[in-house]
C-alpha cells in the first residue's frame, strides 16, 4: 500500500513539496515530488493510502518477526493477514473527541459511466484495465487514514463504455462527523510499448458518509451518483483548497462521468465488531478469519454474517524465562534506561531511583486483523516468590519445569487464564505482551531535588511479545515459544525494547537467545491441571522422570534437545572429523507414539545446513516427511532413511507418509571459557610411527612404585608397608600402629583389640590387685616384642622373594614404549613401530601379540597402500617376516640394525559403545561438568601389549597400546520385526556402487569387490561375487531371542580389498515378538484369544494395535494384570483389504510406559465372493457427496438382523450400520458418497454380515469420479 504525507502535521504556506511513503513487504521507502508550478489536477499518479502525519517509527522492516513453530503454514496465515492489514490511526485530536458507538455501513459501488479515461491514453497503452480505490479522509485535519480498499480489475472497451464493478463494501466507524468522508479513486493500468505496466489517476470522487441532514430511511437504499474530478486525491492535502472543496475553484469535475453506487447502515455487521477492527475497509468477497462462508454463490460473508463456533482455552503453568538470568537481565534493562534518561538532558539519574514495580503479562485472542476482545492484564512474579508464598507441590512443579533455561530463574503466573474466544482457523493467534511498569521521579532533572522529595510515578515499557498459533485438533499439550523484541512490527503496534545482540556489555547475553514462554494449553475443560501433562515414552524417547527437570514439552510442539560442543567435550582432532560429519553425515530420527510404543515411521535431514561458516549463529526450518514401512510376510521392516536422503534402498519395501515432522536446527556460536590445556596433558598425537627412543635408559626411582618417581632422581625413603598393600596386609603391628594405602584388615584388628582386651579382664579378676595389673603390663609387652620380631621376618622373606620380581620390572621399563591410539569401529588404525636391535650379534626377533584386534602386517602389498594412505614415506621391504603356521611371526635383525614393524589395529566389536552411542543423552548439557576435558567415563578403553623377544627369549623391546574407542558415523538404519526364537533371513540390496560416498572410482564396467563384517560374531552376514553390473544383495541371518527383546548391531560394508576404512556402516535392530497366525476374510470378523500372563507385581496395561481400524481388542481401555495370574485378551480382525501382511499388537504399562508383551499378527485374507457388482458416475471437486440406496433381499424365512460395512469407510457412509428385515422381505440400503477432489476411479465393497459378523453376502460398486 502507498501512503502520501506531507512535511509535518500539516502544509502551512505554499510549501512546494509534497512527501510521499509507499509501504511494502520491504518496509518504508520515502519519495518527493515537486508539485509547484503546475496545476495539483496534472498529478495523475495514483496513490492510495494517504497520511499527513509522519507514523512510521511503529512499523518494522521485511517480515514482522514472530515465534518459529513447527505448524509454520499457519503462522505464515497468521502473519500475512496481519501485515496486510495494517491500519493508519485517525488525526490525533479524533481520539481526544467523546467516542460515540461505532455505525456499520454497506457501500455497493455498482458501475462507472462515462469517457473517465482519455482517449489519448488508450492509444498509447494496450490491454488497459480499470480499478476503484477507495480510502478514509479527515476533511478538517486532512488525513488520510485506515487502509486503502481495492476492487477487482475490470477490463474496459473502445470506445469507453459502462464499466460494471458491483461490489460490495463494508465497514464500521465511531467518527460520526461530516467531514469523515470516503475518497473513490479510478486508477487505469496498461502495457506501454516496451511491455512495462503504466497505472494512471483518471479521477477522485468524494464519498459523503454522514450528513448534517440525514437521510430518510428509503432514500439512504436509493442509487447515488458520485460525481468525479480531475486529478488525484493528492489535491485534497494541498493548502489552498479550503472547506467545501467541492465548491473550490481549483476543483473540476469531469463531465458525463460519475460513479453509481448505494450507501446504507448494516445492522447485521454488529455481531462481527469484535472481528473487525474499526475503519477497515473490507469486502463481502473477501475471507474474514471467524466468520463462516457465506451460503449461495453471491459469496458475500458479511450481508448475513454467520459467526463460528467458539472454544474455550486455558492456559496453565505459565512462565517466562529470560537470559541468561532474571536478575541480569533486569539490571541491564535498568541501567539501559538510565543511560536513556541522562542522554536525553533529564539529568543524571540515580540507579536507585529507578525500579521495577509491576511484571505484567498481556494475554489476548487476534485474528490477524485486531484483537477479538480486550486483552486480559495478568501480574508476574518471581519464581522463588511463588515457592516461598505457595503449597510445596507447587513450588516443585515450577522449580521443575522452569529448569529447562539451565538454572535461570522464571517469571511465573499464579492462576489460570481463560480464553473464551478461541475459533478452529489459521489466522486466530494468542499474542503474549511482557510489561515492565518502572517507578521513575516526577521532575524532569533527577538532581533538582533530594531523593527523599521526589514523588514517584509509573511508566511502563514492553519488553518481550510473542504470538502462537494453537492446533485446535491437539485437546491439550505443553507448549514453548521464543520471545520477539527489537523494531519488529507486532499487533499492539508499539516499540520493543531490543533483543540480546553482540554490541550489549553483559558477556552471557551475548551467547544465548531472548527468552521463552512455556504453558501447558487445554481446551474445553474448567478442572484445573495440577501438573503437566507427562511426556510419554518409547525406544530412545526423552523422559521426564519425577525430580528431574524436562527436557521437552508434553504431547506439544517444542520438543528441544541442546547440546554443548567445544573445547570441554571434543578431543584434541576431533574437531576436523565432527565438521566433516556434519558436513557429509545425515541425521535419521525415528518417530514413536508414546502411548502404544509402536513406531509411527522415520525421517531424515542433512546435518550440514548446521555449518555456520563464520557466521555467529545459524537456523534452518525443515519440514520432514515421516516415513512408514509397509511390508508383506515375506519383505523386511525398515526404519531409516528409506525417501532422498538414503543410500540403501531394501528390497520389496512399500513407503508411505505418515505425516510431516517440523524440525528447526540451530547452531549458535559462543565465546570459549575454557583455557588451553597444557601441552602436557594433552593425549599423544596420532602419529603414525612410534619410536622406542626415549625408553632407552634406566630411570632409577623405588622398585615398588613404578609409576609416581620414573621421573625423579632422588626418591624419599618409606615404609615397605605404606607403599604395598599385600604386604600391609600380612604385618600384625602395622595395622595397629599406622596406616596402610587403604587401611586393609581394619575392621579383622578391630574383633582383634576386643578379644585381648576381655581375656585381659579375665586375667585381672584371675591375679587380683595391683600385683595383677604389674603382671598384665609385663605380658603385654612382650605380646608386643613378639609381634615385632614376627613382622620383621614377614618383611625380610617378603623383600627377598619380591626383589628378583621388582627389580626385572623396573629395568623392563627401560626397553617399554607406551602409545595411545584413537580408533574407531571398523577402521583399521595403521602404524609402524620403530625397532632396533640393541646387541652386537644378529637375532630373529619374535613378535608377541595379546590382543587378537591387534595384527602384524605381513603382506607387503597391503603395507604399501596402507602407507600410501597415511602419507608415509618410510621404506617398504619385501617379504620381512617368516611365518611358520601357528607360530607367531619373526623377523632377522642384524646388530643394532632398525627396522619399521608395521601393524594394524582394528575393531568390529562395538561392546557398550553402542548403547552409549544410542543414548541421547551421551553429550548432553546435562552431564558436561562430570565428564573428563576429553574422555568420557561410559566409553571402554582397550589395552594391547606387543613383545619383541630375541633368540635367546628375552625381550629386546615392549609396545604398550591404550586403544581409545571413539563414537562412530552410521549411515542407515533398518528394523526388522520378527518372530520370537526363529531366524531372520533377510537380503539388503545395494545400489549401484558408483553412487555411494566415497566408493573408490574403478574402470568402467568395474566394481570394486565389496567384503561384509559385522559387530555381532553370532549374525551370519555375507555378499556374493556376482557378475559385471549385476546388483549386489547383503545378507544377514540373525536368531532373534524371547519376546520382547531387541537386538541391535552394526555392519560395516567394505570397498577395498584391505577392509582398511568402511564405505558404509548400517545399524540393525531386530525386534523379537510373538506370532499369531490369522486366517481370515475381508469384511469379516474373526475372533482369537490371546494368553497373557501377569508379572509379579499388579500392572495396569492397555493393549495398542498398529491398524486400529482393523483389529479390536477387549478388554479395549485400562485393565488390571494381576500377578503371576492368567487372563485372555480377546482379539477380533476385520480386515479391509485382501493379501498377507503384519499387524503390531502392544501391551504396555500405562504407568510405567513399558512394554509387557509384544505380538506380530500375521494376516492371510482372501477375498469374499463378489455377489452383484455396480457402477455410478460422480462428479469430481468440492461438493456436499450423493446420496444413493441399494436393495438387499433377507434370503432366510426368518426375521434376521444383519450389519452392513465398507472397506473404504471415508468414501462410503452408510444411513444404518445395521437393520432387520422380515423373511423373504426387501430393504433399502441408503449410502452417502463422500465427494473426491481429483478425477479417477475406485472400486468399494460392501459387506452384509448377519448377527454373527459372518459374511452373508459382498457388492462392488464402481465409483467413477469425472
Amino acid at each position: 500500500m502507498q501512503m502520501v504525507l506531507p512535511r509535518g502535521d500539516s502544509m502551512g504556506g505554499s510549501c512546494p513539496l509534497h512527501w510521499f511513503a509507499e509501504c511494502g513487504f520491504g518496509g518504508w521507502r520515502f519519495l518527493w515530488d515537486s508539485v509547484g508550478g503546475r496545476n495539483l489536477q496534472d498529478c495523475c499518479d495514483p496513490c492510495p493510502p494517504y497520511s499527513s502525519s509522519l507514523y512510521l517509527a511503529r512499523t518494522g522492516t521485511g517480515h514482522p518477526g514472530g515465534p518459529r513453530h513447527p505448524q509454520t503454514g499457519r503462522m505464515n496465515n497468521w502473519h500475512r493477514i496481519f501485515t496486510q492489514n495494517v491500519l493508519v490511526p485517525p488525526h490525533p485530536q479524533r481520539a481526544r473527541q467523546p467516542v460515540k458507538e461505532s455505525t456499520a455501513f454497506q457501500c455497493v459501488l455498482k458501475w462507472l459511466d462515462g469517457p473517465i479515461i482519455r482517449q489519448g491514453v488508450l492509444e498509447v497503452l494496450s490491454e488497459v484495465e480499470c480499478h476503484l480505490r477507495v480510502s478514509f479522509f479527515d476533511v478538517t485535519y486532512r488525513h488520510f487514514f485506515g487502509r486503502t480498499w481495492k476492487t477487482t480489475v475490470k477490463p474496459t472497451k473502445r470506445p469507453p463504455s459502462r464499466i460494471i464493478f458491483n461490489e460490495p463494501l463494508y465497514f464500521h466507524t465511531s467518527l460520526n462527523h461530516p467531514h469523515i468522508v470516503a475518497v473513490v479513486e479510478v486508477v487505469a493500468e496498461g502495457k506501454k510499448p516496451d511491455g512495462t505496466l503504466q497505472t494512471l489517476s483518471c479521477g477522485f470522487g468524494i464519498l459523503q458518509i454522514f450528513s448534517k441532514q440525514p437521510e430518510s430511511p428509503t432514500s439512504a437504499s436509493q442509487d447515488k451518483r458520485l460525481r468525479l474530478y480531475h486529478g488525484t486525491p493528492r489535491a485534497l492535502l494541498h493548502p489552498l483548497l479550503q472547506d467545501p472543496a467541492e465548491q473550490n475553484k481549483h476543483m473540476t469535475l469531469i463531465e458525463n462521468c460519475s460513479l453509481q453506487y448505494t450507501l446504507k447502515p448494516h445492522p447485521a455487521l454488529e455481531p462481527v465488531f469484535h472481528l473487525l477492527p474499526e475503519n477497515l475497509l473490507v469486502s463481502g468477497l473477501q475471507q474474514i478469519p471467524g466468520l463462516l462462508p457465506a451460503h449461495g454463490e453471491s459469496g458475500d460473508a458479511l450481508r448475513k454474517p454467520r459467526l463460528q463456533k467458539p472454544m474455550t482455552g486455558h492456559l496453565d503453568d505459565l512462565f517466562f524465562t529470560l537470559y541468561p538470568t532474571l536478575e541480569k537481565f533486569e539490571e541491564e534493562l535498568l541501567e539501559l534506561l538510565v543511560q536513556d534518561h541522562f542522554q536525553e538532558g533529564c539529568g543524571l539519574l540515580d540507579g536507585g531511583a529507578l525500579e521495577i514495580l509491576e511484571r505484567r503479562l498481556r494475554v489476548g485472542v487476534h485474528n490477524g486483523l485486531g484483537f477479538v476482545q480486550r486483552p486480559q492484564v495478568v501480574v508476574l512474579v518471581p519464581e522463588m516468590d511463588v515457592a516461598l508464598t505457595r503449597s510445596a507441590s507447587f513450588s516443585r512443579k515450577v522449580v521443575s519445569s522452569s529448569k529447562t533455561s539451565s538454572g535461570s530463574q522464571a517469571l511465573v503466573l499464579r492462576s489460570r487464564l481463560r480464553l473464551p474466544e478461541m475459533v478452529s482457523h489459521p489466522a486466530f493467534a494468542v499474542v503474549f505482551q511482557l510489561e515492565y511498569v518502572f517507578s521513575s521521579p516526577a521532575g524532569v532533572d533527577g538532581n533538582a531535588a533530594s531523593a527523599t522529595s521526589l514523588s514517584k510515578l509509573a511508566c511502563m515499557h514492553i519488553v518481550r511479545w510473542a504470538v502462537w498459533n494453537p492446533l485446535l485438533e491437539a485437546d491439550s499439550g505443553r507448549v514453548m515459544l521464543p520471545l520477539q523484541g527489537g523494531i519488529q512490527s507486532n499487533p499492539w503496534h508499539c516499540l520493543v525494547y531490543k533483543v540480546p545482540s553482540a554490541s550489549m556489555s553483559s558477556e552471557e547475553v551475548k551467547q544465548v537467545e531472548s527468552g521463552t514462554v512455556q504453558f501447558q494449553f487445554s481446551l474445553g475443560s474448567e478442572e484445573h491441571l495440577d501438573a503437566p501433562a507427562e511426556p510419554v515414552s518409547g525406544p530412545k524417547v526423552a523422559r521426564r522422570l519425577a525430580g528431574k527437570p524436562p527436557t521437552s514439552p508434553s504431547r506439544s510442539p517444542g520438543f528441544q534437545l541442546r547440546y554443548m560442543v567445544g573445547p570441554g567435550f571434543l578431543k584434541p582432532g576431533e574437531r576436523r572429523h565432527f565438521t566433516r560429519y556434519l558436513a557429509m553425515q545425515t541425521l535419521q530420527i525415528d518417530v514413536w507414539d508414546g502411548d502404544s510404543l509402536l513406531l509411527i515411521g522415520s525421517a531424515a535431514v542433512h546435518m550440514k545446513h548446521l555449518l555456520r561458516q563464520g557466521r555467529p549463529a545459524v537456523q534452518a526450518s525443515h519440514e520432514l516427511e515421516v516415513v512408514a514401512t509397509e511390508y508383506e510376510q515375506d519383505t523386511m521392516v525398515v526404519s531409516g532413511d528409506v525417501l532422498g536422503f538414503g543410500r540403501v534402498k531394501p528390497i520389496g519395501v512399500h513407503s508411505v507418509v505418515k505425516g510431516w515432522l517440523y524440525l528447526t536446527l540451530a547452531n549458535v556460536g559462543h565465546l570459549c571459557e575454557q583455557k588451553v590445556r597444557d601441552a602436557s596433558t594433552l593425549p599423544p598425537s596420532r602419529s603414525r610411527v612410534i619410536s622406542n627412543d626415549g625408553a632407552s635408559h634406566f630411570p632409577g626411582g623405588s622398585l615398588l612404585t613404578s609409576g609416581s618417581s620414573r621421573r625423579k632422581r632422588v626418591v624419599q625413603a618409606q615404609k615397605l608397608a605404606d607403599v604395598d598393600s599385600e604386604l600391609a596386609a600380612m604385618l600384625l603391628t602395622h595395622a595397629q600402629w599406622g596406616k596402610g594405602p587403604q587401611d586393609i584388615g581394619r575392621e579383622v584388628d578391630a574383633t582383634r583389640r576386643r578379644k585381648l582386651e576381655r581375656m585381659r579382664s579375665v586375667r585381672l579378676k584371675e591375679a587380683g590387685g595391683a600385683l595383677g595389673r604389674r603382671g598384665t603390663s609385663v605380658l603385654a609387652q612382650q605380646s608386643v616384642r613378639t609381634q615385632h620380631l614376627r613382622d620383621l621376618q614377614v618383611i625380610a622373606a617378603y623383600r627377598e622373594r619380591m626383589k628378583a620380581e621388582s627389580i626385572a620390572s623396573l629395568l623392563s621399563l627401560s626397553i617399554t614404549t607406551e602409545h595411545t591410539l584413537h580408533a574407531t569401529l571398523g577402521v583399521a588404525e595403521f602404524f609402524e613401530f620403530v625397532l632396533k636391535n640393541p646387541h652386537n650379534t644378529q637375532h630373529t626377533v619374535t613378535v608377541e601379540i595379546d590382543n587378537p584386534e591387534l595384527s602384524l602386517i605381513v603382506d607387503s602389498q597391503e603395507w604399501r597402500d596402507l602407507k600410501g594412505a597415511a602419507g608415509l614415506h618410510t621404506p617398504v621391504e619385501e617379504d620381512m617376516f617368516h611365518l611358520h603356521g601357528s607360530l607367531a611371526p619373526q623377523l632377522y635383525l642384524r646388530p643394532h640394525e632398525t627396522a619399521h614393524v608395521p601393524f594394524k589395529f582394528q575393531s568390529f566389536s562395538a561392546g557398550p559403545l553402542a548403547v552409549t552411542q544410542a543414548s541421547p543423552g551421551l553429550s548432553n548439557e546435562k552431564g558436561m561438568d562430570a565428564m573428563s576435558p576429553w574422555k568420557s567415563s561410559t566409553v571402554p578403553t582397550k589395552h594391547a601389549k606387543v613383545l619383541f623377544r630375541a633368540s635367546d627369549g628375552k625381550p629386546i623391546a615392549v609396545l604398550c597400546l591404550t586403544v581409545e574407542l571413539q563414537p562412530h558415523m552410521v549411515d542407515q538404519v533398518f528394523r526388522f520385526y520378527h518372530p520370537e526364537l526363529t531366524f531372520l533371513k533377510k537380503a539388503i540390496r545395494l545400489p549401484p556402487w558408483h553412487t555411494l560416498p566415497g566408493a573408490q572410482v574403478g574402470m568402467p564396467g568395474e566394481d570394486p569387490p565389496v567384503h561384509i563384517r559385522c559387530s555381532d560374531p553370532n549374525v551370519i552376514c555375507e555378499t556374493q561375487h556376482v557378475g559385471p553390473g549385476e546388483p549386489r544383495d547383503v545378507f544377514l541371518k540373525v536368531a532373534s531371542g524371547p519376546s520382547p527383546e531387541i537386538k541391535d548391531f552394526f555392519v560395516t560394508i567394505y570397498s577395498d580389498r584391505w577392509l582398511a576404512v568402511p564405505t558404509q556402516t548400517w545399524q540393525v535392530y531386530l525386534h523379537s515378538l510373538q506370532r499369531v497366525d490369522v486366517s481370515c476374510i475381508t469384511g469379516q470378523l474373526t475372533r482369537l484369544s490371546l494368553v497373557l500372563r501377569g508379572t509379579k507385581t499388579v500392572r495396569k496395561v492397555r493393549a495398542f494395535t498398529s491398524h486400529p481400524q482393523e483389529l479390536k481388542t477387549d478388554p479395549k481401555g485400562v485393565f488390571v494384570l494381576p500377578p503371576r495370574g492368567v487372563q485372555d485378551l480377546h482379539v477380533g480382525v476385520r480386515p479391509l483389504r485382501a493379501g498377507s501382511r503384519f499387524i503390531h499388537l502392544n501391551l504396555v504399562d500405562v504407568d510405567c510406559h513399558q512394554l509387557v508383551a509384544s505380538w506380530l499378527v500375521c494376516l492371510s485374507c482372501r477375498q469374499p465372493l463378489i455377489s452383484k457388482a455396480f457402477e455410478i458416475m460422480l462428479a469430481a471437486g468440492e461438493g456436499k457427496g450423493v446420496n444413493k440406496s441399494i436393495t438387499y433381499t433377507n434370503p432366510y424365512p426368518s426375521r434376521r438382523t444383519f450389519h452392513l460395512h465398507s472397506d473404504h469407510p471415508e468414501l462410503l457412509r452408510f444411513r444404518e450400520d445395521s437393520f432387520q428385515v422380515g423373511g423373504g422381505e426387501t430393504y433399502t440400503i441408503g449410502m452417502q458418497f463422500a465427494p473426491s477432489r481429483r478425477a479417477g476411479e475406485e472400486e468399494i465393497l460392501i459387506y452384509i454380515n448377519d448377527h454373527e459378523d459372518k459374511n452373508e453376502e459382498a457388492f462392488c460398486v464402481k465409483v467413477i469420479y469425472q
